[in-house]
């Protein structure tokens, strides 16, 4: 992960962005994914506890969030059935409630994700940091994992 190379005063730098800092932005990114895997879809979407950004002081902490955040998704998408993914649910949001599938919800995750990747990237360029590469098989995890000894 590129920001892990980062000193961290530098990932958690205020440069006015959407979340002011890269840490922000990376944790919203997860959070998003938490709430709409964890709570949204199991039909909770207003149980959600945001998560206080501050409390992330580490990389670390952010990348021990994400593997579980990671870990939950994989096992609710393993067992999603067409129908689960087909089953409407509201999706609570500050300008409204909409009534959509599943689908469409994990469908909205990944979008908000590429938003803010995008958003990521930008930033390291300001700093002329060479972001990683962006085509996503180049960062395929099953690719990963096939090269790993």
């Amino acid at each position: 992960m590129k920001l892990a190379e980062l000193p961290w005063d530098e990932v958690a730098k205020n440069r006015e962005a959407s979340f002011y800092n890269m840490k922000n932005i990376l944790v919203h990114m997860v959070e998003c994914e938490d709430w709409i895997v964890g709570w949204v879809v199991p039909g909770k979407p207003t149980e959600f506890k945001d998560k206080n950004y501050d409390e992330f002081t580490s990389m670390r902490m952010v990348v021990d969030y994400l593997k579980e955040v990671e870990s939950r998704t994989r096992k609710f998408l393993s067992n999603a059935s067409e129908s689960e993914l087909a089953k409407k649910v509201d999706f609570v949001v500050s300008s409204g409630t909409f009534n959509i599938t599943v689908e469409e919800c994990l469908f909205q995750s990944f979008t908000e994700q590429l938003y803010h990747l995008g958003e990521l990237i930008a930033l390291l360029w300001q700093d002329n940091i060479n972001p990683p590469p962006m085509m996503w098989f180049k960062n395929n995890p099953r690719e990963n994992l096939a090269r790993t000894p």
